[in-house]
């Protein structure tokens, strides 16, 4: 194959679709002239000459005559000779500001180096950080030597784009802070070098990152009891980043390594204790808060209940005007054995006792709309009574409607009553705990089990 003195800057042999090192045996007796053309040996070369290290050998036919034009670094060498210098670390790509690559750095794509992509930064004369970067894997930016305060525009940057930095130099800066919020997206990233800053405070927050995921350098510190957390947080003298943080205490005119210091060199020992103390104690309060609120919401049923006994034992409530009934009560109607109850025993109880009852079943205007009379008469009845059966047991809706209306009736009058008749020892199941369970916990739920047929006594008694 002869494609020597073309114009040909690429070539297909270095593309994914391209001929693949796996062919190498069967080209092994061709012959291919590739000299003459400006071949621009870049990272796009890479593909192909990182698997060919194990065949250099069969690339004496291959690469022979293919002479790199660019970039400078690389002019004149065979591709050939760079696989057998280990030079493909020279194989780059430079990004430009198509590529979001600054204008004052110097970006490049370096598959070599595990696939790393640099912002190189460094020296550039930057005072803060630049509003834009490459959005590549494995990013390694380098902002030292500049003039950069702040690192407040960090904080625009979304999390997602941390996670794509493995290494974030920003030594020899004048930075004096670190927010909370900056903090929390260095932890997406492997290492950040701080060094040679203006930091003399290192604020608790930093506890949100590993010792060695940061470096500070040396910082020296007029250290309060405050810092004392230092000790634990900094790296152990046998781990490898131990040289990252080092913090030094003034201290009586000269400087101790803060791991050297307790709380009696910095007298404090009181002074926390009492702290410690006052801590406990807003921690013991505040538990017994959020307890004592917990118990409340949990029983907030049954303290309304025994409230709302309580005013209006201290005050008797005065009934609205619009009261016609005296009861209304709500039961399952498809149930003969309660409907002959109701007609044949507590209905005409009642009304002997001279009480106006509303039974639907029994009462109900012919081809009204159910759920419109059910609310009309409920709202002019004074009393209600419920009664629990299993076929109710949060299956039949239209005794589910009159529950919630007889509950929120009982709720905002206090003037009304409520009774609840457990007629099948029905369990206090989700449906009835949410208007009933009050009236269960407290036992306030008359039984069917009366066994002394004094029911309907028991009813009157409620209704006085």
């Amino acid at each position: 194959m002869d494609i020597s003195y073309n114009n040909l800057t690429y070539f297909p042999i270095f593309h994914e679709k391209g001929i693949n090192v796996k062919h190498a045996g069967k080209l092994y007796f061709w012959a291919m002239y590739l000299e003459g053309n400006p071949w621009k040996c870049d990272c796009k070369v890479y593909p192909i000459a990182k698997p060919s290290e194990m065949l250099i050998n069969i690339f004496d036919n291959i690469n022979m005559f293919m002479v790199c034009d660019s970039p400078t670094q690389l002019k004149m060498k065979t591709l050939k000779n760079i696989i057998a210098n280990f030079e493909l670390d020279q194989l780059i790509c430079n990004l430009s500001l198509v590529d979001r690559c600054p204008p004052e750095c110097n970006c490049f794509y370096q598959p070599a180096l595990g696939n790393r992509t640099v912002v190189d930064c460094s020296g550039s004369g930057l005072t803060r950080i630049p509003s834009a970067l490459p959005l590549y894997e494995n990013l390694q930016i380098d902002f030292t030597n500049n003039s950069i305060s702040s690192l407040k525009r960090l904080e625009q940057f979304g999390l997602n784009f941390f996670e794509r930095i493995k290494k974030l130099d920003l030594s020899n800066n004048q930075i004096i802070t670190i927010s909370d919020k900056v903090l929390c997206r260095f932890r997406k990233i492997k290492l950040v070098n701080m060094t040679s800053n203006a930091i003399k405070r290192i604020p608790r927050s930093f506890q949100m990152l590993k010792p060695c995921q940061i470096a500070l350098g040396q910082i020296i510190i007029k250290c309060e009891c405050e810092d004392l957390w230092l000790k634990i947080w900094l790296p152990l003298q046998y781990q490898s980043c131990t040289g990252n943080t080092q913090v030094l205490c003034e201290h009586n005119g000269l400087l101790r390594s803060i791991t050297e210091m307790d709380k009696v060199d910095l007298s404090c020992s009181k002074t926390n204790n009492n702290a410690s103390l006052f801590n406990m104690s807003i921690s013991s309060a505040f538990f017994a808060m959020i307890t004592i609120a917990v118990i409340i919401f949990k029983l907030r049923s049954e303290f309304f209940i025994l409230t709302r006994s309580f005013w209006n034992f201290v005050k008797k409530p005065v009934a609205p005007n619009c009261i016609k009934h005296d009861i209304y009560i709500s039961a399952n109607e498809d149930d003969p054995l309660l409907r002959k109850w109701l007609l044949t025993s507590l209905v005409p109880y009642l009304e002997r006792k001279g009480f106006d009852v509303f039974l639907f079943f029994r009462d109900s205007a012919f081809g009204a709309p159910r759920e419109q009379e059910t609310i009309d008469v409920m709202s002019k009845s004074r009393n209600f009574i419920i009664l629990l059966s299993d076929i109710t047991n949060g299956t039949q809706e239209w005794n589910k409607k009159e529950w919630k209306y007889a509950w929120n009736y009982y709720k905002c009058d206090f003037s009304r009553n409520l009774i609840v008749i457990n007629y099948d020892f029905v369990k206090c199941d989700d449906t009835v705990k949410k208007f009933f369970r009050g009236f269960f916990t407290l036992r306030k739920v008359i039984n069917f089990s009366n066994f002394d047929n004094k029911i309907e006594e028991d009813i009157f008694t409620l209704l006085k």
